[in-house]
């Protein structure tokens, strides 16, 4: 596994909280982040138990410069275990050092390798370039737009599906 991914402890919480709270992130993605620290870490208790049935898989991103908790980022097979999904996000002080591309590409790599995984997706709001380039330049394909298919603040949005399978995957650099 990449360096730049870690499992998630519970000691992230108090670095990653602040990025996630009140964030122009959250417009990006389906959660709108945590009430609360202790909101945020009970969250990350929850999903420990899926973590332990391996129904999710999930990391915090590590900024290799400084060491600190940059985002989150995690895989969750589907039914049947052949297919996944992905979801991240990236704290703002981060954000254009190129950590989301090696995000996706190292838990894609992940994904292929240690759950066996026939393809991977991810699904991005459109308009949320960043996000799409970070998926391309990991080697992920726009296989289409999923039309009005989520609500974000009581609102319908459309998603671009991004996927790859393991022979798209690029080598590590």
């Amino acid at each position: 596994m990449d360096s730049l991914l870690t499992p998630v402890e519970a000691e992230h919480a108090e670095a990653l909280y602040p990025m996630v709270k009140d964030s122009p992130v959250t417009a990006t993605i389906l959660w709108d982040g945590p009430e609360s620290l202790a909101a945020y870490r009970a969250g990350l208790a929850e999903r420990e138990a899926s973590v332990k049935a391996g129904t999710l898989h999930m990391f915090t991103i590590v900024d290799p410069e400084t060491g600190k908790p940059a985002g989150s980022i995690d895989i969750r097979p589907e039914e049947g275990g052949f297919r996944a999904d992905i979801g991240l996000w990236i704290g703002v002080p981060f954000h254009g050092r190129g950590l989301g591309t090696r995000a996706v590409r190292a838990i894609a790599r992940y994904g292929f390798e240690n759950l066996g995984l026939a393809k991977i997706e991810g699904k991005i709001f459109v308009g949320n370039e960043a996000s799409r380039r970070a998926f391309e330049k990991a080697g992920f394909r726009c296989e289409g737009t999923l039309r009005r298919c989520a609500m974000k603040r009581g609102r319908l949005v459309d998603e671009w599906v991004m996927g790859i399978l393991p022979e798209e995957l690029p080598p590590e650099i």
